[in-house]
């Protein structure tokens, strides 16, 4: 197998040196597979990063050698769980004559929620360094929200940073930032005005050569306008929110990877109204750890801690050491997290079940086809 690969134009792109055990795996595993069929031709791989997800196919950079930058994506791709399919941010390798997808290599990270439509995963972003969780200064502020966000990239093992929007719309913007600081004092937080330059310069040693960014947050917190400011010109379209209840419009309607001045690279995508996590049981107990740890001197090991006694938990709620919202939210996210996982787990093992199916009727058809050739 031939791997084409520029370097030089595939750090622009997020590429780090990490990512080249995953390439020799591939390399390894494939020159395996062609040792024991030796009739198969070797093919070319070009080794490219998606940019977009679209219901065509993906897009990629840089761009194939035909001067395209769309590859298709077969049925194949779709019959296995969610978290074998392409996503933005992940890197791939292409044919190099058809340009079909032939290979993922091994993600650093993955973000991911429970899909709105109901029973599996939907695959937010692959190989994110860094996560820009936005919220804005009006109604969309929301610490339960906020919540979720850092659940899902904490568990993804992305670093977090809280950015708190429209800080000129408001006239009492330190209340906002008082309870941001109060909620999430670990987690770094800024207040900017998305439009200000200058307001930008303390989130740019996020941008610097090699990093990916992700931003998540809901529609209208200014997510697109950060993109087109950080990046110093406009790469996103963006619309004003409505005035009677401050809630954003769709503007951006597909995930998209856009290169930074700075040598990064950062990943806008369409604001989510509801975001219902799954898989994210570390991510909860890393937000939580005060709570998991006030848990764990608990004197019943299944403690729920809402009356039992011994509870650790209530009783730092009773001294007033522990937020009686924090420990709302951490039963409420733990509950959740936990039924979602377990319909997850269930959706994965009918897939498996109805691709050994699939995989045995092939192997039948094959077997009758040579009996009566």
């Amino acid at each position: 197998m031939t791997i084409y690969a520029d370097i030089s134009s595939l750090t622009v792109l997020g590429w780090q040196p990490g990512f080249m055990q995953g390439l020799l795996a591939i390399d390894a595993d494939v020159q395996t597979n062609l040792d024991h069929a030796q009739a198969t031709p070797a093919k070319s791989l070009r080794l490219v990063r998606v940019t977009a997800v679209q219901r065509t196919g993906l897009q990629v950079a840089p761009a194939l050698s035909s001067g395209m930058d769309k590859v298709p994506v077969s049925g194949k791709w779709f019959r296995g769980a969610e978290e074998s399919r392409p996503t933005v941010g992940d890197w791939v390798l292409v044919d190099a004559q058809s340009g079909a997808l032939q290979h993922i290599l091994p993600r650093r990270s993955l973000v991911k929620r429970l899909s709105p439509s109901g029973g599996g995963l939907q695959l937010i972003a692959a190989n994110v360094d860094a996560a820009f969780i936005v919220t804005s200064c009006n109604t969309d502020f929301s610490p339960a929200r906020l919540e979720r966000y850092l659940s899902v990239v904490l568990e993804s093992g992305i670093e977090p940073v809280l950015i708190l929007t429209k800080s000129d719309l408001t006239d009492d913007v330190v209340a906002y930032q008082d309870e941001l600081h109060a909620q999430f004092k670990n987690i770094a937080s800024f207040v900017v005005n998305a439009l200000d330059e200058a307001s930008v310069l303390p989130l740019l040693p996020w941008c610097a050569a090699g990093q990916t960014i992700a931003l998540l947050g809901s529609s209208g917190v200014g997510k697109s306008t950060l993109v087109n400011t950080l990046s110093g010109h406009q790469v996103q379209l963006t619309q004003n929110t409505r005035e009677e209840d401050d809630k954003g419009r769709h503007t951006t309607t597909n995930r998209s990877l856009h290169k930074l001045p700075q040598g990064g690279v950062i990943l806008d995508s369409p604001g989510m109204r509801e975001l219902q996590i799954a898989e994210a049981e570390e991510g909860v107990d890393l937000l939580f750890a005060d709570v998991d740890e006030l848990a764990q001197m608990c004197r019943f090991n299944d403690c729920a801690h809402q009356a039992e006694p011994g509870c650790a938990v209530q009783q730092a709620v009773t001294d007033g050491d522990l937020d009686p919202r924090r420990l709302e939210s951490y039963g409420k996210l733990k509950v959740e997290e936990s039924i979602n996982r377990e319909s997850v787990a269930q959706r994965h093992s009918r897939e498996r079940q109805f691709g050994k199916k699939v995989k045995m009727a092939s192997a039948d058809k094959h077997r009758k086809k040579a009996l009566e050739d």
